[in-house]
């Protein structure tokens, strides 16, 4: 069997499929690496557990450096991003909450120095070379889009909303990627840390990819006006919306951006579903 934690079936600061091996006072040991096991605390043993189950664990170091699992699940595991408070700043750097007994540690030269207590930040998860320990970074460009993406146009991806740029939205895309979603497809602002389902419109030459909030195409398109024909018969043929309105009240109604009810409306009025569109309302041609 592997000794090297971060092989095999055992990974340090993720979660894991583990057996009960056997159950003492304080708590139980799970496989692990070598033939001691990994120690689970008492007050993370699911009820009724026997040696011999299968338990899902998350494994980090303890205030003492050694090895432990817990059944709580983090916020954040290794290789992942997610937007975490910083609930102290000290002499070797600080430290974020991330949903597990021990705080999780940013060093200074990742980018702690900048941070604040009380204040959340996009942080990046990763094993130490050094010290073999989990460790955050919030020196994201470090972590992330050092490889190419390989998505398709039209791929379905999670976004994690970083800060606000010229054109929109930065996000990281699936944990790895810069993506750029661009504020004419956001009816709402995002705020930084949100998690969005978005679908890639293209890749750009530098690496990053451009999203879009809903399925590109015909087919969604198609889709959007049928959900729009549907709204305006349920609403008794008309709705209190044109392309004169407030973004926030097209969206409220609808659920679309101001720029997809456009093309929905133009859609319908090419076929003559639709009365010619007014500034702040739309109606059934078949009243």
């Amino acid at each position: 069997m592997s000794t090297d934690p971060n092989k095999g079936p055992y990974l340090l600061g993720r979660t894991n499929r583990l057996e009960l091996l056997r159950l003492v006072s304080i708590g139980a040991y799970l496989e692990w690496s070598d033939e001691a096991g990994i120690l689970l605390p008492k007050r993370y043993l699911p009820e009724g557990a026997a040696v011999g189950d299968t338990i899902e664990a998350f494994v980090y170091h303890d205030n003492e450096g050694r090895l432990i699992a817990t059944t709580l699940s983090p916020l954040i595991e290794v290789g992942q991003v997610a937007c975490l408070e910083c609930v102290s700043v000290g002499q070797a750097g600080a430290f974020v909450e991330w949903g597990i007994h021990r705080d999780l540690f940013i060093p200074y030269a990742e980018g702690a120095a900048r941070m604040r207590e009380g204040y959340s930040y996009p942080i990046y998860a990763y094993i130490d070379q050094v010290s073999g320990k989990i460790v955050g970074s919030a020196k994201l460009s470090k972590h992330i889009g050092t490889t190419m993406p390989r998505h398709k146009p039209g791929q379905e991806v999670e976004a994690l909303v970083v800060e606000r740029n010229d054109v929109g939205y930065r996000v990281v895309v699936e944990d790895q990627h810069w993506g750029i979603l661009y504020e004419d497809e956001c009816p709402l602002p995002p705020h930084r840390g949100a998690k969005l389902s978005a679908y890639v419109v293209r890749l750009r030459e530098d690496g990053k990819l451009d999203l879009s909030l809903r399925p590109v195409g015909y087919q969604k398109m198609n889709s959007e006006t049928t959900k729009l024909l549907r709204l305006l018969r349920q609403h008794g043929g008309s709705l209190p919306i044109g392309d004169k309105s407030p973004a926030e009240d097209i969206y409220r109604l609808t659920g679309m951006s101001k720029k997809v009810f456009k093309m929905a409306v133009g859609a319908l009025y090419k076929e003559a579903k639709l009365k010619r569109p007014q500034p702040h309302s739309i109606e059934l041609s078949d009243l």
